[in-house]
């Protein structure tokens, strides 16, 4: 295990421990800050149209496409922001200031955040299907490293529920110093220059070159090597692609969906004061981490499934989960929803990066990588602005909205599968 292995392990676990120590405050922070539910999507809308642009402009600049450059400049530009944007919250919290004045300065600290944002997550993904060479190599890497994001949404609602008592923004300055000490970690300690496996294959072909001393052995390496060099030239969306990304695209729909409006949902529908929805939230948080957990580290280390299984058990986790959401007469129901719906996301986010990525050569996962970060991005703009919209209109309708969407894509994937468009390739 190399050391920039080591620090994208520890960077993963702080990256999921400082921004979702946040999610269990948003609702409650909108409503102390006397902003409507759409200002809060918008708040959310804002960095993650910013996090799209990113991610666009350094997909089409090949200078940028750089693993260290990407990681270095993405803690510290987060660290950077998210200070600015917990600093403007503070302030508006315990001081008088125009309401159309505060909201202006959190669209920008947020938006500012946006900007970085993409950059550790592109370089993540880039770093994993650069340096691991086969399918099963990259998708337990990703699994590994999606376990470790899901133990710090584990610890940031457990976190920001112990240190909520001290005061309602106190975790979001703890959240600063964790991207502060990842920051200076990268800086100091990862090898930016690493050797790729390319390279060490090319040196492998040469070698086997000069030992074969044979013309037909020279003819067919140069002929392999030709093979690899044709596979990578061109980068085409097909079908297979398309459809994983609509997976991702509803995924993080069902995430933010599921973060933000629920925090108003849980606080609305069963008539609870600020302070104490915020910490019943953090305990949904805290049940659907575990649950991620527990299942991306079953995936990761047991099964052998294949990734339209695992497309199947997420979709069905996650139809159930939310249908339990919109039934509940009780918190502790409402809460329990939260179990099903961390299998869903344990089981969905593998699907999505792993299928995007197997279907272009290795010289594109870059872009790939890119490409999902946009999916991400659009979906985390639609999002905010979608269901805090119909949840003006009816508390209920941004889970209904959520049911028609899974219910969908399941009978989408069944008529892919009739066409044999999908193949069932092995996550693990």
């Amino acid at each position: 295990m190399s050391k920039n292995y080591k620090i994208l392990m520890l960077a993963s676990l702080c990256n999921g421990i400082s921004f979702s120590m946040i999610l269990p405050l948003l609702a409650p922070l909108v409503r102390q800050l006397h902003l409507t539910e759409f200002q809060g999507g918008l708040l959310v809308s804002s960095g993650a149209l910013m996090m799209c642009i990113a991610a666009i402009w350094i997909s089409k600049r090949s200078e940028t496409q750089n693993i260290y450059k990407l990681l270095s400049f993405g803690f510290v530009g987060m660290t950077i922001t998210w200070g600015m944007f917990s600093a403007v919250l503070s302030y508006g919290v315990s001081f008088q200031i125009s309401l159309g004045l505060l909201f202006l300065l959190l669209i920008i600290t947020r938006a500012s955040t946006g900007i970085f944002m993409a950059m550790p997550q592109i370089a993540l993904q880039s770093y994993v299907m650069t340096y691991f060479t086969s399918e099963q190599q990259r998708s337990k890497t990703m699994s590994a490293f999606g376990a470790l994001n899901s133990a710090g949404l584990i610890l940031g609602p457990l976190l920001t529920a112990l240190l909520i008592v001290q005061g309602i923004l106190v975790p979001l300055w703890l959240a600063m110093i964790l991207l502060a000490c990842v920051s200076i970690l990268i800086i100091f300690k990862f090898n930016q220059f690493e050797q790729k496996p390319e390279i060490a294959e090319k040196t492998q072909i040469d070698h086997l070159k000069k030992a074969a001393g044979t013309q037909h052995e020279s003819v067919h390496l140069d002929g392999y090597q030709a093979d690899q060099q044709k596979d990578s030239m061109s980068f085409k969306v097909n079908s297979k692609i398309i459809f994983w990304l609509m997976v991702g695209l509803s995924l993080f729909l069902a995430v933010v969906t599921l973060n933000l409006t629920a925090g108003f949902y849980i606080q609305d529908k069963f008539v609870l004061p600020i302070q104490q929805s915020a910490i019943y939230f953090s305990q949904c948080s805290l049940i659907a981490g575990v649950a991620l957990v527990c299942m991306q580290i079953t995936i990761s280390k047991w099964l052998k499934w294949s990734l339209n299984r695992l497309f199947i058990v997420g979709a069905i986790n996650m139809i159930l989960g939310v249908l339990i959401c919109v039934l509940a007469q009780k918190v502790l129901v409402f809460q329990a929803a939260y179990f099903f719906l961390g299998i869903a996301i344990a089981c969905l986010s593998p699907v999505f990066t792993t299928g995007a990525a197997q279907s272009v050569a290795l010289q594109w996962q870059t872009k790939i990588a890119a490409l999902c970060t946009i999916v991400q991005s659009l979906s985390l703009v639609i999002a905010p602005l979608l269901s805090t919209a119909i949840y003006q209109i009816d508390i209920a309708y941004p889970f209904y909205f959520l049911l028609g969407l899974f219910t969908l894509l399941l009978l989408y994937f069944a008529y892919m599968q009739s066409l044999n468009y999908l193949k069932p390739n092995l996550v693990s």
